[in-house]
């Protein structure tokens, strides 16, 4: 059996107690570029980059972290559109540049949090417990945040992913296809996963803004997104392979249908809202709103930045 002092000093060895003067909870896009405009350290139990199909609009001005938003056009239903760069591509962006800048404390992504008077606990998965101390703490995620008040009623929709297989109709000129309706509002193209190399098959997937209540009604389920979304893609002409040529017309082709499969369904939860008390603030501030309010301060992030 071990003595008092071997387990204290087990306890202290396993035990990190850090001090603060403001933290950073969250690691969405919103999260990691207001820890680089003010050079506070983030935590997070887990990583929430942006989808990979979001991204910003082309007059979205991202300067400030040394990026040009390039412009592209993709083909809808309605016309060409202009957008701009990816999330994602930001979102790692300032993910590196907050790790080699110091400002990522927990190595180990803790499997919780808990916030306790103006201590942040954060065990990890090898058993240590981190205690960060605190004197303002901004959170802009509170998945497995624990010790919070309890949130105002959710009113806001769930968003909905369902993928599809596109097994007969992957070649056509759409990039999106909109709807002017909450279930499949709009069905996003992307170059096949299934497929290697540079090529033009397209896979599917169609995006839903549901109730909690319609995630469990069969008229909003997959099997349904899946028919709503053949209808879409049929109704602009899109067709199946070629099936040989037209046994009355030898200048024409026959074609198969469009045949899709459901793969599966991806839930987004709406964001809990909470009311900022003491010295925890909660932030819902768009990117946009973080990048005006929050001038870059001069850092070992803000030298990184302007070297890259």
């Amino acid at each position: 059996m071990n003595s008092l002092s071997e387990i204290d000093l087990h306890t202290k060895i396993r035990d990190i107690n850090i001090e603060y003067d403001k933290v950073v909870v969250g690691s969405t896009i919103e999260a990691l570029a207001y820890s680089c405009l003010n050079n506070i350290p983030f935590v997070c139990s887990r990583l929430s980059p942006p989808h990979r199909f979001e991204h910003f609009d082309n007059d979205d001005d991202l300067s400030v972290f040394g990026v040009k938003n390039v412009s592209r056009t993709v083909q809808t239903n309605f016309s060409e559109k202009s957008i701009g760069i990816d999330k994602l591509w930001l979102w790692e962006r300032l993910f590196f540049f907050l790790s080699v800048s110091g400002l990522c404390p927990l190595v180990d992504k803790p499997v919780s949090l808990r916030v306790l008077n103006n201590v942040l606990k954060a065990p990890t998965a090898n058993a240590r417990l981190a205690k960060i101390h605190f004197n303002e703490l901004i959170i802009f995620d509170d998945e497995e945040v624990h010790g919070l008040d309890v949130p105002k009623v959710k009113d806001k929709k769930y968003k909905v992913y369902d993928w599809f297989d596109v097994r007969s109709g992957m070649k056509h000129k759409y990039n999106r296809i909109e709807d002017n309706t909450d279930f499949v509002n709009h069905i996003l193209f992307y170059p096949s996963d299934r497929v290697s190399g540079e090529h033009n098959f397209k896979d599917a997937v169609a995006v839903s803004y549901l109730t909690e209540g319609q995630l469990d009604d069969f008229e909003y389920s997959d099997i349904n997104a899946r028919f709503k979304t053949f209808y879409m893609m049929k109704k602009l002409g899109i067709r199946g392979a070629r099936n040989g040529r037209d046994v009355n017309d030898k200048t024409k082709y026959k074609y198969y249908s469009i045949k899709i499969e459901n793969t599966r369904r991806e839930i987004i939860k709406p964001k809990n809202i909470y009311e900022s008390f003491d010295n925890i603030t909660f932030n819902y501030d768009s990117l946009n709103d973080i990048i005006a309010q929050n001038p870059l301060k001069e850092s070992y992030v803000s030298r990184i930045i302007k070297r890259l």
